[in-house]
């Protein structure tokens, strides 16, 4: 994830203080949904090892020796049955089968499954599996020492969906698990963090929660600071999401965004698997896996810190720019430039408010001015928040794809997109110079004459 720069790093914004939040918020939101869109998809920005097999045999037989091959055997067996039976205890909200499932002797994890358990209940679950994909890294001597001889980490793969929308989410976990009177139990699903691996985190892992599905949209959120009130507005605010993209993006897609809103920061980094730096400017970000050329369990996620601050405006165009991605990237996942990704958003979710392009652009247009106009479309390191202000950045790519739209209409704006998005490779294919009737080199002119004009207007 990129590292975005504080408010306090950018006094000299001039700009009207009800936009400055909403301009920041929008821009620096999209830096993490133009990761997405360009490939280093959160919250899993490597590509994970490839799973290590595993055996099976006749679970008849006891655990002698760790590390045996007999061993590892039967506990493969005996772990994808126990969590089989998880899986339909979760799906039953059997709370009393759940808590059976866990080694009573370790406490603190056996309550922290309890309030799990206890929270999923509030969440309408149509799917809930799990698959064992390989061994997870050794225990330390020291939990080794504490638990049954033959307790091992194994790595786990959580795939759910939420009733009302039709995405599967697949979580990471590594899950301890101990064989004690007779059968195997889970014991933990931390001691893969000394070797950084860590367990994914879902919003129920970190305290209760409240679910509304909309006419589109289904919203979980944390019940902490989140009341029936609040919710039934976000639920509303993602429906009209919806409605603004479908304005514009006329191809297929879910309509069925799941938005999910944090208690506070630091929770959502953890839904995010980031350490939290740079996120106090980001009102929203857009995550999924891509596996295979196909999104899966694509959602919004809400800075409730940030997103608490904006207008009825802002929250629009946030939520509107996110789920623009959400929506492309049902169509292609293909790697684009981010100033299309990112411009593209911004025009959706600019498109459906009446935010004067003069206010929305104010940082590209101040430097045309004092004659320091870019030459060419901002490149992929402009949108680096780390490296320095990216306002102008995304303000010159909205404003490329705002050109675009006027000039060739909506429609030729959405064939370009389509159509860099499903090319093969970086460069300006020919299909899409031809859909617009103009080289890349006279696009680009083209831009900076459009930018000039409208700072000379403004």
């Amino acid at each position: 994830m990129p590292e975005t720069p504080s408010l306090d790093d950018e006094p000299s914004r001039r700009v009207p203080g009800w936009f400055v939040l909403g301009a920041v918020v929008v821009l620096v939101g999209g830096v993490l949904g133009a990761v997405v869109l360009a490939g280093l998809v959160l919250p899993d920005p490597e590509p994970r090892a490839a799973p290590t097999p595993t055996t099976s045999a006749s679970s008849s037989e006891s655990p002698t020796t760790s590390g045996s091959s007999a061993l590892i055997a039967r506990r493969a067996e005996a772990v994808e049955a126990l969590l089989d039976a998880r899986a339909q205890a979760v799906l039953a909200g059997d709370q009393a089968a759940l808590a059976d499932q866990v080694d009573p002797t370790q406490t603190e994890f056996a309550e922290q499954q309890r309030l799990v358990a206890e929270r999923l209940g509030d969440v309408p679950l149509a799917q809930w599996s799990y698959e064992v994909v390989g061994d997870g890294p050794e225990l330390s001597e020291e939990r080794a020492a504490v638990l049954p001889d033959g307790a091992a980490v194994v790595r786990v793969r959580l795939t759910y969906r939420v009733e009302g929308t039709t995405s599967e989410t697949d979580r990471e976990q590594y899950l301890t698990v101990v064989p004690r009177g007779g059968r195997w139990l889970l014991a933990g699903d931390t001691d893969g963090e000394a070797e950084g691996l860590r367990t994914d985190r879902d919003l129920w892992d970190l305290g209760p929660v409240r679910v509304r599905q909309g006419e589109s949209a289904v919203v979980v959120a944390d019940r902490r600071s989140v009341d029936r009130a609040e919710l039934r507005r976000f639920a509303t605010e993602a429906d009209r999401a919806v409605t603004d993209v479908d304005r514009v993006w006329r191809a297929d897609w879910s309509r069925q965004p799941l938005v999910l809103v944090p208690h506070s920061q630091q929770d959502m980094a953890t839904l995010l698997g980031d350490d939290g730096k740079g996120l106090a400017q980001i009102a929203a970000v857009t995550t999924g896996s891509v596996a295979e050329g196909l999104t899966r369990g694509d959602r919004v996620v809400i800075n409730p810190e940030t997103f608490a601050t904006l207008g009825p405006v802002g929250r629009r165009i946030v939520l509107s720019h996110e789920v623009t991605h959400l929506a492309a990237r049902a169509t292609s996942v293909q790697s684009l430039p981010i100033w299309l990704s990112e411009g593209f958003a911004d025009y959706v979710a600019y498109d459906a408010s009446t935010v004067p392009a003069g206010v929305v652009a104010a940082d590209l247009l101040e430097q045309v001015r004092a004659g320091d106009a870019p030459r060419e479309l901002p490149d992929d390191a402009a949108f680096d928040a780390g490296e320095g202000d990216i306002a102008a950045a995304y303000e010159g790519a909205w404003l490329a794809c705002r050109m675009i739209a006027q000039r060739w209409g909506e429609p030729a704006l959405v064939r370009f997109y389509t159509e860099m998005a499903d090319s093969a490779g970086p460069g300006w294919p020919e299909e899409v110079e031809s859909s617009l009737g103009v080289s890349e080199r006279k696009l680009v002119r083209q831009w900076r004459s459009y930018v000039a004009q409208l700072a000379a207007s403004t």
